[in-house]
């Protein structure tokens, strides 16, 4: 199993530094946070991501040696197993989270899996989450045949634990399931490609124009720096107002995108995301967008940004 070095991070001791640089990153934040937050005083050390990595490296190693049984010692009891991609295997059902460490674990046996490695491509952890992305190579009992899927993995650790695992996968073509969600899928690329542009754009009108009334937007990378930064927000009229006050702040914003697949109803775009805020302050930093798209609308937008690359 190859892993990525963690990205540099050093604490910042000065507390008027710390100041200087949440106040660049405020703009960008209040895409995220209520319009009435206001920085009183200078916020204290966003956390330190030793201990998180620590943790998620141990559960990749654990899981890729199929060492089920001792994840029950780092899932909490009501962690959250969830794969949104994962729909395609039982297209005709609802597709809920997994909840409870011991389910998670059954689950994961239920599987059937032989031989399994995460050859990873890149890695980050902000916080209290961790990012892995790359190629999951995986042989199941009975099968002659390793099957190479595309995979982002998201971890989120509290207190030592995993209370939160993400799978983000490129099911279709990998595991060959024919032609029955090509029309979807098309779909679901033109409408999430449209999207995006239009919010790298700025332009609040398109976007309008390509989201469900009731989306959902979350990007939970940023609760590096505290609530309600990262938190859930729900509805186009709360989010487009909420990005009215971003964009106003934020020039240059774009995605260069290296990576990119399409599986049925969710659209992945991986790269590094770029922007200016209104002191001149510019950031790259690594990034992986997921877009969810249910009848020709916009449902669900996830962000997962590397914050710690300043």
């Amino acid at each position: 199993m190859k892993l990525i070095p963690l990205f540099p991070q050093a604490r910042i001791a000065d507390r008027e530094t710390r100041r200087r640089r949440l106040d660049a990153l405020l703009p960008l934040l209040l895409m995220f946070c209520s319009s009435s937050v206001v920085l009183a005083q200078a916020p204290s050390d966003p956390p330190l991501a030793a201990g998180t990595r620590e943790v998620t490296d141990r559960y990749l190693e654990l899981t890729f040696n199929q060492q089920y049984d001792a994840l029950l010692d780092l899932y909490t009891e009501d962690a959250v197993f969830f794969d949104p991609t994962g729909d395609v295997f039982k297209p005709d059902q609802p597709h809920e989270p997994t909840v409870g460490g011991a389910r998670i674990v059954a689950l994961q046996k239920s599987w059937g899996i032989e031989s399994t490695d995460f050859d990873i491509d890149a890695a980050f952890t902000v916080g209290e989450y961790s990012l892995y992305r790359g190629t999951l190579n995986t042989r199941f009992r009975g099968s002659d045949r390793t099957i190479a899927i595309p995979l982002v993995m998201v971890l989120r650790v509290v207190n030592g634990r995993i209370v939160q695992r993400v799978d983000i996968g490129e099911y279709i073509e990998s595991f060959g399931l024919g032609n029955r969600f090509d029309a979807a899928t098309a779909e679901t690329r033109a409408v999430a490609d449209r999207y995006l542009r239009a919010y790298l754009d700025a332009d609040l009108d398109a976007q309008r124009n390509e989201l469900d009334a009731s989306v959902r937007f979350q990007d939970q990378t940023a609760q590096l720096f505290g609530p309600p930064s990262g938190q859930l927000i729900e509805g186009a009229d709360t989010l487009l107002k909420r990005r009215a006050i971003t964009f106003a702040n934020v020039s240059d914003f774009n995605l260069d995108v290296s990576d990119s697949f399409v599986s049925w109803h969710h659209a992945v775009y991986i790269g590094t995301t770029t922007y200016t805020v209104g002191s001149g302050a510019s950031y790259a930093q690594p990034a992986v967008f997921v877009i969810e798209v249910r009848d020709g609308k916009v449902t669900r937008h996830w962000d997962f940004v590397d914050y710690t690359v300043r």
